[in-house]
């Protein structure tokens, strides 16, 4: 009980400080038209890396006079209906803090569409709303949809107090959007592994890996991670100090989904402190395993042109450019200019990622860190 007072007590002067935020935006405006000065919306703009800094190796903002900032104006033909816009879903945010319910960016959208025109759109704008307020996104009270599962020794309350228990689940329980739908946490796992695809979490789900390597987690983002599913490992990690480990294709697209768990990303550099988790370790599919288990040329794909770009720009991030065991995975796909997916490992076995390679690869980098 003294706990869930506590918590109250928490959001509710989150949600003070978020509506006086919104407040001094609104004056800020009204003060420049008065003096007939024009009202802008100044925020800071992420276009490069190098204007980002690292804490514990995560990705964070900086109020650094180096990054430059975006000034979206109410005289300029080219930005003065984003300015309207943004003003109308900072309205929308605070309306609904004030009444302390939620909605999904697809909500926001359908309420005007001939305003926003694309749902891209809501979505760049409400990151912007985020980090010109300096608040971490889902604390706006609009929630992105959550598409990721969770299934294994785990057990939860959602926020009308019912009892979730991953362990019964067959093809995963969708992780929720919000914190407030996922408390009282418990777990005796042993591990966390996260895969990349849908599909490869559900392959395993049929093979029984949470019972074959029980007590453990298994989660899917379905390809680049929403929220919900980062702020889930995020907390695990926090709260239990689970080894969490990932399961990616060997492509720049895995390699980059990878370093958006580890490092966080360029886009939410403001609020990465509350989604990275610096500590996960990627344990394949390798570039390396492609010779090493002697993967078939047929289960393999030429790496396009944009891919090859993507390495090169992989490399010259400043998580990576240090890293020689990660530049090394990297060249090697410049070299080789071929591509695995995880199911390329069907080809040595249709249980071989099951039964041999995660707990061979488990059972490695488990004991190394014990060591």
């Amino acid at each position: 009980m003294f706990l869930s007072t506590q918590k109250k007590l928490i959001e509710s002067t989150q949600n003070k400080d978020i509506l006086c935020k919104i407040e001094d935006v609104c004056l800020q405006v009204i003060i420049s038209l008065t003096q007939n000065k024009t009202p802008e919306l100044v925020f800071p703009r992420h276009s490069d890396w190098n204007q980002l800094k690292f804490k514990e190796t995560v990705v964070i903002d900086t109020s650094s006079d180096n990054v430059p900032m975006t000034k979206v104006k109410l005289d300029s033909p080219q930005s003065v209906k984003k300015f309207a816009t943004m003003l109308k879903i900072l309205n929308i945010i605070y309306t609904l803090i004030q009444e302390d319910r939620f909605c999904t960016k697809r909500d926001i959208f359908y309420q005007y569409p001939d305003l926003y025109q694309r749902q891209s759109s809501v979505d760049l704008i409400i990151d912007d709303i985020a980090c010109m307020l300096k608040i971490p996104r889902w604390q706006l009270h609009i929630l992105a949809t959550s598409k990721g599962l969770v299934a294994g020794n785990l057990q939860f309350e959602d926020a009308k107090g019912t009892q979730i228990d991953c362990q019964h689940a067959t093809q995963g329980v969708q992780i929720a959007a919000h914190t407030k739908d996922m408390q009282n946490i418990q777990t005796q796992a042993n591990f966390v592994l996260v895969v990349e695809k849908d599909a490869t979490f559900q392959k395993l789900m049929s093979s029984n890996f949470c019972q074959k390597m029980a007590p453990c987690i298994l989660i899917t983002g379905k390809g680049f991670p929403d929220n919900g599913t980062r702020l889930m490992l995020k907390q695990l990690w926090m709260t239990f100090k689970l080894p969490i480990f990932l399961l990616v294709d060997a492509d720049p697209h895995g390699i980059e989904i990878m370093a958006v768990y580890k490092y966080g990303s360029k886009r939410q550099a403001y609020d990465n402190i509350h989604l990275a988790v610096p500590t996960i370790e990627w344990i394949g599919i390798l570039p390396e395993d492609i010779h090493r288990l002697h993967i078939p040329e047929s289960a393999l794909s030429a790496m396009s042109d944009r891919d090859l770009q993507k390495c090169v720009s992989l490399k010259r991030r400043p998580y990576f450019c240090h890293d020689e065991t990660m530049l090394a995975q990297i060249d090697l796909l410049l070299e080789i200019k071929k591509k695995a997916e995880i199911q390329c490992l069907d080809a040595v076995s249709s249980h071989y990622l099951c039964d041999v390679y995660l707990p061979s690869r488990l059972s490695l980098v488990m004991f190394s860190t014990s060591v």
